[in-house]
Parts: structure tokens; C-alpha cells; sequence
């Protein structure tokens, strides 16, 4: 990876020369804030794979690389709306390939990938330990909730053969990495009269610098969890079972989720709103999330009707995020916001 490549670079890829877009939206979808709005437009720009990857990003760091992109001619800026200048597009198609690489497949809608290192790193501690029979010692400092959870799954899974069959399983994930990259995700690791390095020590040792490990760090911890998770798999039920209980079953709000599973057992709108005493127009903007989110949405099940020629031939003739939705009330006023954004994602899922 280029030395160069750094969070403006990585911010940068999510911009348009073509279209007008809205940087408040690259920022609430990287520190994963879950709207309807959000998610809708994060699946515009290409953001959703790295929903919440970034939680900790602030406003006042976010407006800074705003104000360094405007003064080094990348971006122009139209009221609240910015889009690439052609320097902005070539620095852009320059690091296209470097940012890419990474396969996050959304893993922020399921789980906080911080949260999980935090438990990987302090059960290798407490297994370490324990494996030298030293029950005196410093434990890694983390939230009570991972603190408590780690403390658990160990009196759970406490045997004689614990460190071996812990370490054989780890074993197996980093056979799935390359060397260089089984080093960096072990690099960290506290253990026994072992203290691990820092960032500051790995990024050296790779030759990397600071956002470089920090993504790379985040692609490996995700493909750990992604190895971990998989239902199919009996070889490493101790890494499973660290790593599941973390995890959601869906992409979906808990609250959405509900709302979505409702609607399968074929609730109407009306009564799953009834049923659980929210408004009306809550359960359609859970069942939008559930149409961006979820791949087999049941987009007939709203839009089963031909559309009117008059509203068809509009559609047809201007890119979808070009719809007006003022446009199509005055043509067919009766058509509703809600069936006007599921359509608006059914034909962008049907152009990807």
C-alpha cells in the first residue's frame, strides 16, 4: 500500500464528480447513526460496507478534512452539498484500488468490531495466564460489559486442555492470512511475560502509517469475525462462541427487525402498528431499512401494480437520484413517499 494513502484519501472515495453529495452523510454513516435517510443515501455512495467503521470520528476532525479538501481544490461546495473538482476525481481514481481491497461487507450493522477486539485480546490474556498457572496479574483494562463477558465465557470454558484447544483454533484462522498479516493480527496480543506491541511499534515494523494500520487492523479483526461466526463450521467452538454473542442475526435494528419479521407473517402495515403501539409511518421506515438492508425484500408485495405511463416515462428518462418526488405527486398524487423511495431502491438493487 502506498505510503500516501491516509483518512483523506480513504474520505475522498466517497465523493462524486458527477453528483452533488452530502458530507453529513458520509460522517453519520461511518460512525454508524441509523436512519432511514442515512442508510438510504450510505447505499447512494457506497458507505454501507463501512457503516460504524469509524465511531469515534467527531465532527470538528470530519469538518477539518472538509476545509483541507476545499483548499487543496478537490472538492466545490453549493450550500451543504460538495462534489470532486477534476483534481479532486484524479486524486480520487488514484486510490481507488487501495481503498476497495478491504471487505468489509457491512459488518457495523451486525456488530462493533472495537468491542470484540477488546474481548479477543483480554481472553488470550486470561487463557495465557492461566495456561502458566498465574492468577496474579494485571488484567487489560476494558468496559465492564466485555470485562464481565470475558470473565464468563472463561469459568464456562475453563478445562486442562483450554490453552491448547484455544491455541489450536487460532491457529486455523491464521492459516486463512497470509504470514505478514497472521504477524500483525498476533502482533498485539498480551499473554504471559509478553506485552505486545503498540500501534505505534506494528505500523513501523509494516512500514506503514497510522490510518494504513488502522484499516488493515479493522480488514483482519472482520475476517475473524467472519471466520468465527460461520454457522457451518465445528473446528473452533471456543472462537464461535466469544465471538456470536456479540453479533446480531440481522443487518436490521432490533426494533425494525421486529417490525420486519411481523410483516413476513403477513401483518399489514395497519396492524402491525396496532400491535405494537408505534405510529404508522415508524413500520414504513422499518420496512424501508428492511428494503435497503435486506436482499430478498419483497418489493411486490408494495409494488405489484403497473406503474401509470405518465409516471413510468418520467422515471425511465432521468437517473434515479434525480427523481423528484414533488414531480411524481403532481403526476399521480395518490402514489405515497413510501411507495416512492422502495421504488427508488428496487431500481438501484436492479442496476447493481
Amino acid at each position: 500500500m502506498n505510503k500516501d494513502f491516509d483518512f483523506s484519501d480513504f474520505l475522498l472515495q466517497f465523493y462524486s464528480r458527477s453528483e452533488w453529495r452530502r458530507p453529513k452523510v458520509i460522517l453519520n454513516n461511518l460512525i454508524g447513526r441509523r436512519t432511514v435517510s442515512n442508510l438510504f443515501w450510505g447505499m447512494q455512495y457506497g458507505l454501507l460496507p463501512f457503516f460504524d467503521l469509524f465511531p469515534k470520528l467527531n465532527n470538528e476532525n470530519f469538518d477539518h478534512f472538509q476545509k483541507k479538501f476545499k483548499q487543496d481544490g478537490f472538492i466545490e461546495v453549493q450550500d451543504k452539498e460538495v462534489r470532486l473538482t477534476d483534481t479532486g476525481k484524479l486524486r480520487k481514481e488514484t486510490n481507488l484500488s487501495k481503498n476497495f481491497q478491504f471487505q468489509f461487507k457491512g459488518i457495523g450493522l451486525y456488530t462493533n468490531i472495537e468491542t470484540i477486539k477488546d474481548c479477543l485480546n483480554l481472553t488470550v490474556q486470561i487463557i495465557s495466564e492461566f495456561a502458566f498457572k498465574n492468577n496474579r496479574y494485571y488484567p487489560l483494562q476494558y468496559s465492564g460489559r466485555v470485562m464481565n463477558f470475558c470473565k464468563r465465557w472463561f469459568r464456562q470454558n475453563k478445562s486442562p486442555e483450554l490453552p491448547n484447544k484455544f491455541q489450536q483454533e487460532l491457529s486455523e484462522f491464521l492459516k486463512t492470512l497470509d504470514n505478514k498479516s497472521a504477524d500483525a493480527f498476533v502482533a498485539s496480543f498480551v499473554g504471559h511475560n509478553s506485552f505486545g506491541l503498540t500501534d505505534h511499534q506494528i505500523k513501523t515494523d509494516l512500514s506503514l502509517n497510522s490510518f494504513e494500520w488502522k484499516i488493515i487492523d479493522l480488514a483482519l479483526m472482520t475476517e475473524f469475525i467472519w471466520w468465527a461466526s460461520d454457522d457451518n463450521s465445528q473446528t473452533h467452538p471456543l472462537c464461535q462462541n466469544l465471538v456470536t454473542p456479540w453479533l446480531a442475526d440481522s443487518p436490521l435494528s432490533m426494533s425494525s427487525e421486529v417490525t420486519y419479521q411481523l410483516f413476513l407473517n403477513n401483518f399489514s402495515i395497519e396492524k402491525i402498528a396496532q400491535k405494537r403501539h408505534i405510529k404508522v409511518n415508524t413500520v414504513r421506515e422499518h420496512l424501508l431499512e428492511a428494503a435497503i438492508l435486506i436482499k430478498d425484500f419483497p418489493f411486490q408485495s408494495f409494488l405489484s401494480a403497473p406503474l401509470p405511463t405518465n409516471l413510468h416515462n418520467y422515471l425511465q428518462n432521468n437517473p434515479v437520484l434525480q427523481w423528484q418526488f414533488s414531480v411524481v405527486n403532481e403526476l399521480v398524487p395518490e402514489f405515497s413517499f413510501f411507495e416512492f423511495r422502495l421504488l427508488q431502491i428496487r431500481e438501484d438493487r436492479t442496476q447493481k
